[in-house]
């Protein structure tokens, strides 16, 4: 009995042993999204002569060719996007231009917003209609768990659509004082939030490796990575870019400057 007791104890010594010396799980595999926000929401797809919109992104970025995105090469880059953006060159980035951005520059961000899956060219899939008028923007609901999946059914393998830091609407995300416009001021802070987000060693430095990392783990269940803060939502409903909750401007009209209302979502 006694030598029973005691070949029962090594074996479990035995297996402990080997479970505290399992060796840890692989991180997860990198697959390269069809469609990658930059972290100021600039759109990059994949291409044959570009497969991975990351690193396309990742390489315009490096304007040293050093491997790596300092503090300065990253905020330069979101000021090359802010010029684009204010598409008058007013120095500031309005509620229209940030309806145009959601209907000519990223199109698939508002189905993907709201849950419609992004096909493989960017386009809603068959049998997937809007019932609220067509309308884009004004809307930061994520399709998911947080901004990094693709929200409509893809799979964590071949996200449709994958951004490094979860905001439903990258550019609008900006206005921190609510009044419709976007300053350089008000996208340099964010930019600078943005970066301090990615920086999670506190190196001062973003290597494309490690934004891969970040990448393939937001398309795994479990916690969501560190968010960047940004503007809260207004007290009233209404969304920083100056849109209401049904869509519209805060006068009655259209971002396209259409007058009515719009149709309320069914």
């Amino acid at each position: 009995m006694r030598r029973r007791l005691v070949a029962m104890a090594a074996a479990g010594l035995a297996l402990a042993g080997a479970a505290v010396a399992a060796p840890p799980a692989p991180p997860p595999a990198y697959h390269p999204p069809r469609l990658f926000l930059s972290p100021s929401g600039e759109p990059f797809r994949a291409g044959p002569d570009a497969p991975d919109p990351l690193q396309t992104w990742f390489d315009q970025a490096d304007t040293g060719h050093l491997g790596y995105l300092d503090r300065a090469e990253f905020r330069a880059d979101a000021q090359r996007f802010f010029k684009r953006l204010d598409a008058n060159g007013d120095g500031r980035v309005d509620g229209f231009e940030v309806a145009a951005y959601e209907q000519k520059i990223v199109p698939e961000l508002a189905d993907w917003s709201e849950g419609i899956p992004v096909s493989d060219t960017g386009s809603r899939p068959v049998g997937h209609h809007r019932h609220d008028g067509d309308r884009r923007g004004g809307d930061r609901r994520g399709p998911g768990r947080d901004a990094g999946g693709d929200g409509g059914g893809h799979g964590p393998r071949s996200p449709a659509l994958a951004q490094l830091i979860a905001d439903p609407e990258p550019v609008m995300a900006a206005d921190y004082d609510f009044d419709s416009h976007i300053t350089p001021a008000e996208w340099m802070r964010l930019t600078d939030a943005r970066f301090d987000a990615l920086d999670e060693t506190h190196a001062g430095k973003l290597t494309l490796a490690g934004l891969r990392a970040r990448l393939a783990s937001r398309m795994q269940p479990g916690p969501a990575p560190r968010q960047v803060p940004h503007a809260p939502e207004r007290p009233d409903g209404q969304q920083p870019d100056g849109h209401q909750p049904d869509g519209q401007q805060p006068d009655g009209q259209q971002p396209d400057g259409q007058g009515g209302p719009q149709p309320a979502p069914i």
